[in-house]
């Protein structure tokens, strides 16, 4: 009990520490929000556009050319297939009437002057998935293959392979920042709790003369890291939050103009509290290295 009211005593000496010098824990708040802030809102934009690609529907991305003379039998079967494929939005039949019609419509062609005595087009269907995976897509056409009747399947995931490496390359580039911004970091807060640990330098020295314990001293200055780095994180969700709530309200907009439906994603709530975790624990992180070296120089 002696040692959790010892801890509870440190804590309060650190509020009020922190509430003596108001304006630097505010700035502090500022400084450690605002440079988790930065790379939340990168990794919010990416979690956005992931959404928004998976959502794109591609017309006939995936392609099925049928073998010729292919019965309606066999048509069938392909078609009760498609329709129990997860990855598989919505497809189209096209007879090969239909699309000889078609061609011959845009190329200004007639039965007379085409120089062809059949049409050379299959029956083919055409599928939209409803995923960007390139793998599920290649499990797809993998699948289709095995299909009998099947004389060719054509799969444009070209877009889908730079868009998924362009998103992969923004994680990687959020990531590179995330840690460059919580080295900044951890210099910040070492260099400010150094130079509190500095104010009550008299204080720390009579401390140990009466026989003090280093766990004793570093204690209330543990405290006021974990102060900073709580407050900062808060900074950060709310500030997060809110900017998402607003941006959600400007949509509606846009929304009015073009008719379609469209929100910002939040994070979730656990991505918010890892916000809010990380940025406490670098902020004793940095405080127990700043406090070890200055005891040490004591």
């Amino acid at each position: 009990m002696n040692y959790f009211i010892s801890h509870y005593q440190m804590f309060l000496k650190a509020l009020q520490r922190s509430h003596a010098s108001l304006l630097t824990t505010l700035m502090m708040f500022l400084v450690i929000g605002v440079t988790f802030i930065l790379p939340s809102i990168s990794f919010l934009i990416v979690q956005n556009l992931k959404s928004i690609s998976e959502n794109i529907q591609h017309e006939s991305q995936v392609s099925i050319f049928l073998k010729k003379d292919t019965s309606t039998d066999a048509k069938n079967k392909i078609e009760r297939e498609l329709k129990n494929r997860s990855e598989i939005n919505s497809y189209h039949f096209v007879k090969k009437e239909e699309a000889w019609s078609k061609l011959q419509k845009s190329m200004g062609f007639n039965d007379s002057n085409n120089g062809l005595s059949e049409n050379p087009l299959p029956d083919a269907f055409f599928i939209s998935p409803n995923t960007v995976n390139p793998n599920q897509i290649g499990e797809l056409k993998s699948f289709l293959d095995t299909l009998d009747s099947i004389d060719q399947v054509v799969v444009d995931t070209g877009w889908v392979k730079k868009l998924n490496s362009v998103l992969h390359l923004a994680n990687k580039v959020i990531l590179l920042a995330s840690v460059l911004l919580a080295s900044m970091l951890t210099v910040v807060i070492g260099n400010t709790i150094r130079l509190q640990m500095a104010s009550h330098h008299e204080e720390i020295e009579l401390s140990k003369l009466i026989g003090a314990t280093n766990q004793f001293i570093r204690r209330p200055f543990l405290y006021s890291g974990f102060i900073y780095g709580l407050g900062g994180g808060l900074t950060a969700a709310i500030t997060l939050k809110l900017i998402v709530i607003f941006l959600n309200h400007s949509v509606i907009e846009v929304e009015a103009l073009y008719g379609a439906q469209f929100i910002i994603i939040d994070l979730k709530p656990l991505e918010y509290l890892s916000i809010i975790g990380s940025s406490a624990l670098i902020a004793v992180a940095a405080s127990f290295v700043s406090i070890n070296q200055s005891i040490r120089k004591l």
